[in-house]
């Protein structure tokens, strides 16, 4: 998935330097938190391993975005200690939430529309 949305990113111009790593960084962690422990099938139809997988995702994902932003553009996310912690912590917590809830409705809308497909995931 990161590689994919890179290589997106590559072939269209991304309106901010943060999205290209942040994205292939958020993708791949997705990804290794669906592989590790269990086979990639089983883990597409698992509701907790897709909401697990999606927050640390979102996770990885601010911490790029929020790390390329503080190192190459001082004083955007504020000039004081207290003012970017303030927008680590809310751009973090915000982001894992927003990733978890996003996952758990596509995970509920397909889940409901494609069921005879979720037999043959588990077989891969």
């Amino acid at each position: 998935m990161g590689i994919v949305c890179g290589i997106i990113f590559l072939a269209v111009p991304a309106p901010a330097p943060y999205l290209l790593p942040s994205t292939i960084v958020s993708g791949v962690v997705f990804d290794l938190s669906l592989i590790i422990g269990s086979k990639y099938g089983e883990s597409l139809i698992s509701q907790t391993r897709l909401l697990t997988g999606a927050g640390l995702s979102g996770l990885a994902e601010s911490i790029v975005a929020l790390a390329i932003l503080t190192l190459f553009t001082p004083g955007v996310l504020g000039k004081t200690f207290d003012a970017l912690a303030l927008a680590w912590s809310a751009d973090i917590v915000l982001n894992i939430l927003l990733s978890i809830v996003g996952a758990f409705i596509a995970f509920k809308y397909l889940s409901e529309r494609i069921p005879q497909n979720r037999a043959k995931l588990t077989t891969q």
